[in-house]
C-alpha cells in the first residue's frame, strides 16, 4: 500500500474518502496505515452486493466479478457525498472489482482526484523506471505526469 499512499501525496490529498469492498477489521488497517502517511482516512463502508459477507469481506470474492464499474460509481459517488466535512478525494482499494472505467468520471462529476490502488502501483513504477506512460482514460495520476514527492514514506512506526 506505500504506493497508494506516495500517489495520495504526489495528488495533495491529506483526507481522503475510503472505498472498499472489506468488513471493519481490513478498512482500520487502510486508515492505520494511511495515519503513518499523515493522511486522513475516511470510510464510506464496505461495499456489499449481495448483504452477504465472507471473512474480511463485505462482498464475497466471487460475487465482485457481478459489480460493474456502473455500480463502483455510484457507491463513491453516494459515499463522497454523504461525508460529513470535505475530503481531498477518493481512495479506491482492491484489484477485485472494475473501478478503472469509474475513475475519469467520479474526479469530472465531483470536482476530486481519485486514486485506484492498481493505477498507483503502476504510476509508481512506471516513475521508478524512468518511464513516460501517460494515461487519458486512468484520471488524474497517470494522465497528468504527477511525480513522487522528493521526501516520501511514513512517520515513525
Amino acid at each position: 500500500m506505500e504506493a497508494h499512499a506516495i500517489a495520495l501525496q504526489a495528488l495533495g490529498v491529506q483526507r481522503v474518502g475510503i472505498a472498499t469492498y472489506y468488513n471493519d477489521e481490513l478498512n482500520q488497517a487502510i486508515l492505520d496505515y494511511f495515519a503513518r502517511f499523515d493522511i486522513e482516512g475516511v470510510l464510506f463502508g464496505g461495499y456489499s452486493l449481495t448483504g452477504q459477507t465472507e471473512a474480511l469481506y463485505a462482498t464475497p470474492m466471487l460475487a465482485l466479478d457481478e459489480v460493474s464499474q456502473v455500480q463502483v460509481y455510484q457507491y463513491c459517488k453516494r459515499g463522497f457525498l454523504g461525508l460529513n466535512g470535505k475530503v481531498d478525494g477518493i481512495y479506491i482499494n482492491g484489484g477485485g472489482w472494475d473501478a478503472t472505467p469509474a475513475i475519469v468520471a467520479l474526479e469530472k462529476d465531483l470536482n476530486t482526484k481519485v486514486v485506484f490502488a492498481l493505477t498507483a502501483e503502476m504510476w509508481l513504477t512506471y516513475k521508478k523506471m524512468a518511464i513516460s506512460n501517460s494515461q487519458l482514460d486512468c484520471g488524474a495520476l497517470l494522465r497528468d505526469d504527477y511525480d513522487p514527492p522528493v521526501q516520501v514514506g511514513f512517520r515513525g512506526r
